[in-house]
């Protein structure tokens, strides 16, 4: 989203610096204990860098086990993939250094307790470890060669996904809500599309849906409807994992399903493209990506303008059986503008997936592999 307003406005930093200078002398006084995961929230939300978090880590250590769900709360709250990194490291050193725990009476033959599980749900494409380690969620870790090779299968099953989702036609509402001080609506961005495919195969996009926009402060830019179309809705496959830093994080339950959780930054950016960095949720039987949850990357601040994406959580649900395909993606987000805070909502919905058979040609669209072409008007829905 981007400042429709050139206004010009210094954020009174004082407050800010008076805050941080307290819970820094708050962090002063027990200097001799490790930190709690109140410190530490209370450090990002007092505005401290993740580089003086981090070397307080390093130099007290934490009193807290690390959990994807932890790691997601503090990376919700600011902490930079640096500083998880900190926290988890900082973690299994508490962990290690534990009084060890009275061990069970062994097993002849540990391996055997696994098997009734193992056969229960499936055939796996990769092998749980005979001894699994225990993660954030109570459940067992694969061990390192086992998480790259997780990686490159759910990345060559979302290959087969990204194909797939090819050969379905689908209704997108992309919805965008701009909230005022009292969180109340006081603008709105709607767009509906048809994603269609015509007869040589090529993905396009008829708009049937387009009232006028009522935005105040801020405008839907080209940026963020490629964001709609590409990021949000994220698949990684194996042609894009070069591009990508991914790190394992945990074994958690989600819902009714179970899954390994990844950490997904870009290596590099490159000018004009966009990436996803964020948090990935993989079912550990179907090896599919089930949610998502980051931002689009990079945002833009320049004299010309600033363009910034909002924090969303993206879910899919299986399709005809197979598939995993996105249904709903929700943000709800704060964007701060060098003008000022705007607060937004914004909801998408993919609805009514079908599988394309048809080889009639569908004119007036727009091809979405064309991102610099404008997206084709519709008349407003009569009310």
């Amino acid at each position: 989203m981007n400042n429709k307003h050139a206004v010009t406005k210094r954020i009174a930093w004082g407050m800010v610096l008076l805050l941080l200078a307290g819970l820094m002398a708050v962090v002063k006084v027990a200097a001799e204990q490790p930190l709690t995961k109140d410190d530490v929230t209370l450090l990002l939300l007092g505005g401290a860098s993740s580089e003086k978090i981090i070397a307080l880590v390093e130099q007290r250590g934490i009193d807290f086990q690390v959990n994807p769900d932890l790691a997601k709360k503090f990376h919700d709250s600011g902490a930079s993939d640096e500083l998880i990194e900190a926290l988890q490291k900082a973690s299994k050193k508490a962990q290690a250094s534990a009084p060890a725990a009275v061990a069970p009476a062994p097993q002849s033959n540990p391996s055997a307790a696994a098997a009734p599980a193992a056969a229960a749900s499936g055939s796996q494409p990769v092998s749980a470890p005979a001894t699994p380690r225990k993660g954030g969620g109570g459940l067992g870790d694969p061990s390192p060669d086992q998480v790259q090779g997780i990686i490159q299968e759910f990345a060559a099953k979302e290959k087969l996904f990204k194909t797939a989702r090819d050969n379905y036609t689908y209704h997108q509402i992309n919805k965008v809500q701009e909230l005022g001080a009292d969180d109340e609506v006081v603008g709105v961005y709607e767009q509906e599309w048809d994603i269609l495919y015509d007869d040589s195969g090529k993905r396009i996009e008829r708009v049937t849906y387009a009232p006028v926009d009522t935005l105040k402060r801020i405008g839907v830019t080209k940026e963020d409807l490629d964001s709609m179309r590409n990021i949000q809705p994220f698949v990684l496959t194996s042609d894009e994992l070069p591009e990508y830093d991914i790190k394992y994080l945990g074994h958690v339950k989600v819902d009714e399903i179970t899954a390994y959780v990844f950490s997904i930054r870009p290596k590099e950016i490159r000018k004009g493209h966009q990436y996803f960095q964020g948090t990935v949720w993989v079912d550990d039987r179907d090896l599919q990506i089930v949610k998502t949850e980051g931002k689009t990357v990079p945002e833009f601040k320049t004299k010309k303008g600033e363009n910034l994406f909002p924090r969303f959580a993206t879910y899919r649900e299986q399709i005809d059986g197979k598939y995993w395909f996105p249904t709903y993606t929700m943000a709800d987000d704060t964007l701060y503008f060098s003008a000022g805070p705007v607060h937004i909502k914004q909801v998408i919905r993919y609805a009514e997936y079908k599988q394309f058979k048809s080889k009639v040609r569908i004119l007036s669209a727009t091809p979405t592999d064309q991102p610099n072409a404008p997206p084709v008007t519709a008349p407003p829905k009569k009310k």
